[in-house]
């Protein structure tokens, strides 16, 4: 009989004074990922991202260097989600939307974590990890959409 899957879903959002196209351009582009993704090591992919497309890379999460994957499901204006494999599968979901002031950029993360004893000491740590990182990641990508904007 299979174990029940430990679901862990995070959500955060993040104002940008940068125009919502602005960071859905960011969003969109792999190559660029790196710059505000610094888990990233490497990325091969198009230089912009459409519904389909498959990016692959080198990352490093809880100090393992580990292969990925991101396939584009969804891709328009103000929403995109992918499924991504590093190490765990995860599906991540940008929204960018234009608010007064600004844009909203929201993030929401869902995985499968580990599970079983070892599975959940692993699952600890890669739940801290994974909350530190959207939180950095998503200041990160409104500050370089920020940048492209008043440059």
């Amino acid at each position: 009989m299979a174990r029940p899957k430990k679901r862990y879903t995070i959500r955060d959002s993040q104002l940008s004074a940068a125009p919502a196209e602005m960071v859905m351009r960011r969003v969109l582009s792999p190559r660029e990922w790196s710059q505000w993704q610094s888990e990233i090591l490497r990325i091969d992919g198009p230089e912009v991202i459409r519904e389909g497309d498959q990016v692959t890379g080198d990352a490093k999460l809880l100090g393992f260097e580990v292969q990925g994957r991101s396939d584009a499901k969804q891709v328009t204006d103000e929403v995109f989600v992918e499924d991504v494999i590093v190490g765990v599968r995860m599906v991540v979901t940008y929204e960018v939307r234009a608010v007064s002031g600004g844009t909203m950029i929201t993030r929401t993360l869902e995985a499968n974590l580990p599970t079983g004893v070892a599975g959940r000491l692993l699952s600890s740590l890669l739940g801290m990890r994974l909350r530190r990182m959207q939180t950095r990641l998503l200041r990160d990508l409104s500050a370089q959409a920020e940048a492209d904007a008043s440059g």
